[in-house]
């Protein structure tokens, strides 16, 4: 293995640990907010009315996972399905009243700067924010 390879993986390993810490805190700062993870992502993702599949894209998951995830923000009066203006067959999802401010609160709760990133100064924080846009744009 080459120095880059294991660099790289290096970086993989520090990739997975961070995701993990971001979805442990994640779902210990929403405790108060009686949600789940999958939940406040989905309702993060929904700044706008989004299709079911779009939302599934968004969320990298199943749509049949979607549909449960709706279902239960629904039953909490969260989210609802509206037929699409441009697709009757395709429904969108949208966030009622109580959604939009479960959406700041989570937002709020979630990406405020205090969080995980704290400790990098703005310069650095710039620089990360380059990086992972540059990474994410590859092909």
């Amino acid at each position: 293995m080459s120095d880059r390879d294991a660099m790289a993986a290096q970086v993989m390993d520090l990739f997975h640990e961070l995701s993990h810490r971001v979805r442990r805190r994640g779902a210990e700062r929403l405790e108060g907010l009686e949600l789940t993870f999958a939940e406040a992502i989905a309702i993060h993702q929904m700044s706008s009315p989004l299709s079911m599949g779009g939302l599934a894209d968004r969320l990298s998951c199943d749509a049949s996972y979607v549909t449960s995830l709706i279902d239960r923000l629904e039953e909490r009066q969260l989210a609802e399905r509206m037929p699409d203006p441009n697709d009757r067959r395709v429904k969108q999802v949208v966030l009622t009243d109580r959604g939009r401010r479960t959406r700041r609160e989570i937002e709020a709760a979630m990406y405020e700067r205090s969080g995980l990133f704290k400790v990098l100064e703005d310069e650095e924080l710039c620089e990360l924010d380059r990086i992972l846009t540059k990474i994410l744009g590859a092909p």
